[in-house]
């Protein structure tokens, strides 16, 4: 089925684009793209199936690219986004865009500076879980502060075969509400409260069958509020652990280092990614994310 992926590199070359692997089992670059130009539905496809084979597209240079048209060019592939409940921390015109970084206007906070510091994918803790996220790359620090990204696919597809039988048929459960008290130190015991009561513990599979690829990869939420079932908790731990640290392998891993105007477009669907510190007290850093929803419960 991963076949069915390969025609968008000959339309590329058809249509002059360039094509460039950022990493060998992750990333791909797509230049001579205006992601602000009305829609073609062949661009469109060549995005599409570029992000699906490599997790993770990077089109660059797109510094002119207004929220708007962000937002109309992350709706070309799909039209259930995520409403974050921190609406003071999103574009008071587009509250689908949540400010990630340390941005301070007129005094407050208007970015969440915490957020990504760990190994996840993105809404987990849904039962419709994260399909595509993107992030756009305003304000950027000299130094530090990449972003990572790991294949689930080619770590499942790495992995000895005696785990893969051993973890095939496992789940696991995300909570949103032991999550959100670590991504958001400022938050109220109200907000907390009504986090926990609007997003219930869910339970996806563990290694999960991409809907489009066709190949199975590893699922593993985040490495903070998720946990293994079925086994005794520590060895559930454990095997949490073995498994994280062998998807984030070097092997396996993207390290973007942000330019002003990237767009960055990933695939949640056996995926993980996180984000580095940087130097918050000289240099600012705003990246503007839209994550949309998947339709369907991972399988």
């Amino acid at each position: 089925m991963a076949g069915g992926l390969v025609p968008w590199r000959a339309a590329a070359a058809r249509r002059g684009l360039s094509v460039r692997e950022l990493a060998p089992a992750v990333g791909v670059e797509i230049g001579g793209v205006d992601l602000a130009a009305p829609e073609d539905p062949e661009i469109t496809a060549i995005l599409r199936g570029a992000c699906v084979e490599r997790t993770v597209l990077l089109v660059r240079g797109q510094q002119h690219l207004a929220p708007a048209g962000y937002l109309a060019f992350a709706r070309r592939f799909g039209r259930s986004m995520d409403l974050h409940s921190r609406r003071d921390l999103c574009l008071p015109d587009q509250h689908e865009i949540f400010v990630v970084g340390n941005v301070v206007e007129e005094g407050r906070a208007v970015g969440a500076v915490k957020v990504g510091l760990n190994w996840h994918t993105d809404h987990y803790h849904l039962e419709c879980a994260g399909l595509f996220t993107f992030l756009h790359a305003i304000e950027i620090p000299p130094v530090a502060g990449e972003t990572r990204y790991a294949n689930g696919i080619a770590a499942h597809e790495a992995l000895p075969e005696a785990m893969r039988a051993r973890i095939a048929g496992l789940r696991v459960r995300h909570s949103r509400a032991r999550l959100y008290r670590t991504l958001f130190p400022d938050a109220t015991e109200a907000q907390c409260a009504a986090e926990a009561a609007r997003f219930p513990d869910v339970e996806h599979p563990l290694v999960r069958t991409h809907p489009e690829s066709g190949r199975r990869g590893l699922y593993l939420g985040g490495e903070w509020g998720s946990e293994i079932l079925g086994l005794p908790a520590a060895e559930g731990q454990a095997l949490f652990a073995e498994l994280l640290a062998h998807m984030t392998r070097p092997e396996f891993v993207y390290e973007h280092r942000w330019q002003p105007g990237d767009v960055l477009m990933s695939d949640n669907r056996c995926s993980l990614h996180r984000a580095t510190d940087w130097d918050e007290a000289q240099h600012r850093r705003r990246l503007h994310r839209i994550i949309l929803l998947d339709s369907v419960r991972p399988s």
